[in-house]
């Protein structure tokens, strides 16, 4: 099967799915604290809000898979992986820089320490052994992100050499070791399960969950096919989500994640793929990016002009949605193309496919 059979089919449905893992996020990081205070509010939606975080899981997953569709093959000379590097800046730095600077007003400033987060490294370091400072907590897996795409072009070529058997091997093999240690769950060394954990960089204790992307999106290129449906997958990582919370079952969250990734790809045509492919879903699901990094500052900006009633809370949601999409239409998009006309770099229709994973 050709990297490039379905890419075009795959936009929407991998799109649109991608706003409620970001709104999950931003549920978790501004609601999820008034939620577990409310008595009237039922036990499973106050663990579904609290394990919202789990949705960086899945845009972990997602952008191996995406990347790996959208390029394998065509990352293998020096001009290539150039290009891969100018696809990457344009799509992700002009948004990030904006989310970084729109909480310069509520950042504690720490001198130089403050350099780190506009070069994407403030992750890196464990335990903050440097006192590097970031000032939008949100923008930490940027950071990770960032050296995800510096192993990419290696992991993609690995990929395209492995055996089936093997590649299902390593998936279960990663799923593993993110079940033992809970890395799925990890965004500070301090809440490390082992000792060993505490000392390796996020970056690499996350990478697994990249990994197990790259790895399916393989599998779907050569034609494997899962007979579950979407739809069933869904749920089954809702109730999941809804029934428990502790680090262990972020594994639980990986796997469904790549399974439901895997389920829409392998059959595009589903009525649950298709309901993903609505034109105001997509919008959503493009603009996602913006949402997740920006609902910081909406989050803070709301609470100092309004307070922090129920109401102004509830509000920041309307605000935050409406804002992430004129920002996706009017700043994000233009940027990605000013920066691609300055680099003399027209998009191929392959990487249109990728324009928009987190």
């Amino acid at each position: 099967m050709s990297n490039r059979a379905g890419g075009a089919d795959l936009i929407g449905p991998l799109t649109s799915i991608r706003f409620f893992a970001a709104f999950a996020v931003v549920l978790y990081h501004s609601g999820a604290a008034f939620a577990a205070a409310n008595p009237h509010i039922p036990t499973p939606v106050k663990t579904l809000l609290l394990n919202g975080y789990l949705g960086v899981t899945f845009f972990f997953v997602l952008s191996g898979f995406i990347l790996h569709l959208t390029y394998r093959g065509r990352i293998a000379t020096s001009k290539q992986v150039a290009r891969f590097g100018i696809a990457r800046f344009a799509r992700l730095y002009p948004v990030y820089l904006l989310a970084v600077l729109a909480m310069l007003p509520f950042a504690t400033l720490k001198g130089w320490a403050d350099v780190p987060q506009f070069l994407l490294l403030h992750w890196w370091i464990p335990n903050g052994a440097l006192g590097w400072n970031d000032w939008n907590m949100p923008t930490w897996t940027l950071s990770v992100e960032f050296f995800f795409y510096l192993c990419f072009p290696f992991l993609s070529r690995l990929a395209e050499k492995l055996r089936n058997g093997v590649l299902l091997g390593l998936i279960a093999a990663l799923l593993a070791f993110a079940a033992v240690t809970g890395s799925s769950a990890l965004i500070d060394n301090q809440y490390a399960l082992f000792a060993w954990m505490k000392w390796t960089p996020i970056p690499l204790l996350r990478l697994p969950e990249f990994l197990i992307g790259v790895f399916a999106a393989e599998l779907h290129l050569r034609g494997y096919k899962l007979r579950i449906p979407a739809w069933s997958i869904a749920l089954l990582l809702i109730a999941g989500l809804a029934a428990i919370t502790t680090p262990r079952i972020a594994a639980s969250a990986t796997a469904l994640s790549a399974l439901l990734i895997m389920a829409i790809a392998g059959d595009q045509q589903s009525r649950f793929a298709r309901s993903l492919n609505a034109h105001w879903l997509v919008l959503l699901g493009a603009a996602s990016y913006s949402l997740y990094l920006m609902h910081q500052p909406v989050h803070f900006a709301v609470l100092a002009l309004f307070g922090s009633s129920k109401m102004m809370v509830a509000l920041q949601y309307p605000i935050l949605i409406a804002g992430s999409v004129a920002l996706f239409l009017f700043y994000e998009e233009p940027a990605r193309e000013w920066i691609r006309k300055r680099a003399a770099m027209k998009p191929s229709a392959a990487e249109e496919i990728a324009a928009h994973p987190v």
